[in-house]
């Protein structure tokens, strides 16, 4: 069963990934900044908002990185993004036009929701969300037609930072991670994310930390993100 669960999540994360396009230069992205296996990470989060009303589900995650994703085993330059989602719950809802607004604790900052090429969402690249402190809520505007308010959570309060669960993945493969990088580097890039059993929103959130060489080659670690056990592994 977790065996199932964790590879299911690898394939709908690689080929999101593929399809990903980042907006900012990602801050700490010196490698001066980096030690060890930190300078592998090609993707993480450090935040994911999500919430839901009876318009709409909302997600609104922070990280960075590589500004275009290739599962190649190698680490381009990274960048900040800001990428909120939101789904329509009803089949009326699906061919207006949207506007956003991100509520934070300290401001607001507003812009433009396109509809998705795939799927039935909207989405866009938020700015200035540094600025406005921890989000709590997303409004959604079609002008003239609807106002919508959605609360937002953050996933990742209270839970372990990227780095913090990469030492806890570094340690788990340790026997794997010396047997491949003979040479003092590893041929792999990380990713180190939050994920759940899509499409379900209220099951429990993972980290999942992948390594990987290519996009059929690569291991895979499923932790709790508040205590860091290892919940699953493949490699």
């Amino acid at each position: 069963m977790k065996k199932f669960f964790i590879t299911g999540i690898s394939v709908l994360l690689l080929l999101a990934l593929f399809a990903f396009a980042s907006c900012k230069k990602a801050d700490g992205g010196n490698a001066d900044e980096l030690v060890g296996l930190q300078k592998n990470v090609s993707s993480y989060h450090d935040a994911v908002y999500v919430g839901g009303n009876e318009d709409f589900t909302a997600h609104f995650v922070t990280g960075a990185a590589e500004k275009l994703i290739v599962a190649d085993g190698k680490v381009g330059d990274l960048e900040r993004f800001a990428t909120l989602t939101v789904t329509p719950l009803s089949a009326s809802l699906f061919n207006n036009t949207y506007t956003y607004t991100l509520v934070g604790e300290t401001g607001e900052v507003s812009g433009e929701l396109k509809k998705d090429v795939i799927g039935a969402t909207f989405s866009a690249e938020a700015e200035g969300v540094a600025e406005i402190g921890k989000i709590t809520a997303v409004r959604v505007v079609s002008e003239g037609i609807l106002t919508s308010e959605v609360p937002l959570a953050d996933k990742l309060e209270g839970a372990l930072g990227w780095k913090d669960v990469l030492k806890i993945s570094e340690e788990e493969l340790a026997a794997q991670i010396t047997a491949e990088s003979d040479t003092g580097e590893l041929p792999r890039e990380i990713y180190v994310k939050l994920v759940n059993a899509m499409p379900d929103e209220d099951a429990p959130y993972y980290y999942y930390v992948s390594f990987i060489k290519s996009p059929a080659e690569y291991w895979a670690l499923l932790l709790d993100p508040v205590k860091g056990e290892v919940i699953s592994k493949k490699v």
